[in-house]
């Protein structure tokens, strides 16, 4: 007669040393996570924007100059209520002498320092080459009424020259200092 073994019953048995390590390993493991999301939040890796001017003097004296360009400009026709392209282009005109005023004026008295005047070297030539494509606009508009205002790239950010320089703005407090957005 055959004989019947009784069924084996399961036993619960601490976990051996592989079992223990793997979980010591995840509970460190979710630690250190949690404390690199606390550090990063408590902002822990803050570094200053490299674009940042240390001659915040400058600054100060700057930003009234932009503000006061922007209140000029709401002095002119708006480009909405001009009847015809030319007479659009001649307010353009006229807003195109009072923004190389206002860059000329920013360009007069920078900051000596090397890193600084680097800095604001960048952000002049993508001024410059923003007026031009204003000045471009307001010429082409008096040939063609359906003209588009065309915006240069800077070729070292591959970005437009009017976010370059609304950016150089916002890293240094300067919202005022950003295109005026007068053109359209």
């Amino acid at each position: 007669m055959p004989t019947r073994t009784a069924p084996v019953s399961e036993v619960d048995e601490p976990l051996g040393l592989p079992g223990k390590l793997l979980r010591t390993l995840g509970v460190i493991t979710a630690l250190v996570l949690v404390l690199f999301w606390i550090w990063i939040f408590a902002g822990g890796p803050k570094k200053v924007n490299p674009d940042r001017l240390d001659d915040r003097a400058y600054v100060t004296r700057i930003e009234p100059r932009c503000r006061q360009l922007l209140t000029d400009l709401k002095t002119l026709t708006p480009a909405e209520k001009s009847s015809t392209a030319n007479s659009r282009a001649d307010v353009l005109d006229q807003a195109n002498v009072m923004v190389a005023a206002m860059v000329a004026d920013l360009e007069t008295g920078t900051p000596t320092g090397e890193a600084d005047a680097a800095r604001l070297k960048g952000w002049f030539t993508d001024w410059h080459a923003y007026l031009a494509d204003r000045e471009d606009f307001a010429t082409r508009l008096r040939t063609d009424p359906n003209a588009q205002f065309l915006v240069s790239e800077n070729k070292v950010l591959r970005d437009s020259v009017d976010k370059t320089i609304e950016i150089f703005a916002d890293v240094n407090d300067m919202a005022s200092c950003a295109t005026p957005g007068d053109v359209g």
